[in-house]
């Protein structure tokens, strides 16, 4: 295992299992902070660019836990182009160049995703199916339609244990 700083990207449409994946990767991997996209984004009133306002909240917090002995980064968020996704592995290889950054598009099929998000809003005190619904329909069409420029296809079918173990196996971390 390499003594490089290194970042883990989970990349997909709303409700595909991003945070469910990046809490289970972050408890197998050793000195390791799994940043939740979406929670570092609460804010209100909401950032004028939301992409701007992670990058800078996740170099923040990347320097601070580098200083106390923390070098392993798994971040979920939804990115829509390859240059949003780009700026924040420059941002990352500013704090130390050899920071490795691995790119994860998370996939399922449509029907299956769509399921998921159903499921979700079961538990849900606040009713967002029709923001959800739309949200989804664009977050799906962007990732379809960028390949591997939003990352390495990861389809996340599988048990989320499972998943974890084949990235670990996968990235020799």
């Amino acid at each position: 295992m390499s003594d490089a700083p290194l970042a883990i990207l989970l990349n997909g449409p709303l409700g595909i299992g991003k945070s469910t994946l990046g809490e289970v990767l972050g408890e197998a991997v050793e000195r390791s902070v799994t940043l939740d996209g979406d929670q570092l984004l609460a804010l209100n009133p909401v950032a004028h660019d939301e992409n701007e306002a992670l990058h800078e909240v996740v170099t923040l917090l990347v320097r601070h836990h580098l200083s106390r002995g923390y070098d392993r980064f798994i971040l979920n968020h939804y990115w829509s182009s390859a240059a949003q996704i780009s700026d924040l592995e420059a941002r990352l290889q500013s704090i130390d160049p050899r920071f490795q950054v691995h790119r994860f598009r998370l996939t399922l099929p449509k029907e299956e995703n769509l399921r998921r998000i159903a499921l979700r809003q079961n538990v849900r005190a606040i009713d967002e199916t029709e923001f959800e619904a739309e949200h989804f329909e664009q977050e799906h069409a962007v990732l379809s339609a960028a390949g591997d420029k939003l990352g390495i296809a990861l389809d996340v079918s599988g048990p989320p244990d499972v998943l974890a173990a084949r990235l670990i196996e996968a990235l020799a971390i």
